[in-house]
């Protein structure tokens, strides 16, 4: 009740975005709607839970000492511990909370869109013409839960410094999902489908038509003088003949 009270005053002060993101702008053949699962807060949460338990033990350990020693000192360090560590507690729960209500990731035929946060509304989108890679991962407590993070790295542009340049991609993240490998495949499927409907050809294709591996030094360096002696053979016979 606290937390429902707390979100919707919250997101009122920060005008934030109540519904779902839009989806990207084109025409779009399939657009589909993911959310993290319920078990993703869960995973989230028990972390929490644990490390608040764990620094409340510091308050409670200087009362303890406070009252052995009846002194009023580490008393009032303890009651103003505990003031500062609620405090603390609510807010990480708050923010935890409202992080995962404001998740949304949406899968179109052409591209991917992702909404996090609420206080900082981060939303990214990426075109399947530039998706690089997907990788699935899942650590060893959200095995426990049954969840795992869907990374799609992209393609980027040149970073120069110096003399050097790099080529800087992006990546962003379905976190917390039960259906990653589905979501994969079907991200591979929309791939697919749009390197074919560009002329790109499938992905899974191999270039037949790939140049040959580059002869070695050596194997050059002899071409190289074979060529000097014929052309040296050509020249003489070309003299011997001007001199007939």
């Amino acid at each position: 009740m606290l937390y429902s009270l707390s979100k919707d005053l919250a997101l009122t002060l920060m005008r934030a975005p109540t519904r779902p993101p839009d989806p990207p702008s084109g025409s779009h053949g399939e657009i589909q709607i993911y959310r993290a699962s319920p078990r993703f807060l869960t995973y989230r949460l028990l972390v929490f839970w644990i490390v608040i338990s764990l620094n409340w033990l510091v308050p409670w350990g200087i009362l303890m000492v406070s009252l052995i020693d009846r002194e009023i000192t580490p008393f009032v360090i303890a009651i103003i511990y505990a003031i500062v560590l609620a405090i603390v507690q609510f807010c990480v729960y708050f923010a935890i909370r409202i992080d995962y209500d404001m998740r949304y990731y949406i899968v179109t035929d052409r591209s991917l869109r992702i909404r996090e946060g609420a206080f900082i509304v981060k939303e990214k989108t990426i075109s399947f013409a530039n998706v690089q890679n997907l990788r699935v991962v899942q650590g060893p407590i959200m095995r426990l839960f049954g969840i795992w993070h869907l990374k799609v790295d992209t393609a980027g542009g040149g970073a120069s410094s110096g003399e050097h340049t790099e080529r800087v991609g992006h990546r962003v993240q379905m976190a917390g999902i039960e259906n990653a490998h589905e979501v994969r495949d079907q991200i591979r499927d929309h791939l697919r489908k749009y390197a074919t409907s560009t002329g790109l050809g499938d992905l899974d294709d191999h270039d037949d038509d790939a140049a040959p591996p580059a002869t070695s030094d050596a194997a050059f360096v002899e071409a190289l003088r074979g060529l000097r002696h014929s052309t040296a053979g050509l020249r003489t016979a070309m003299s011997e003949r001007e001199r007939s």
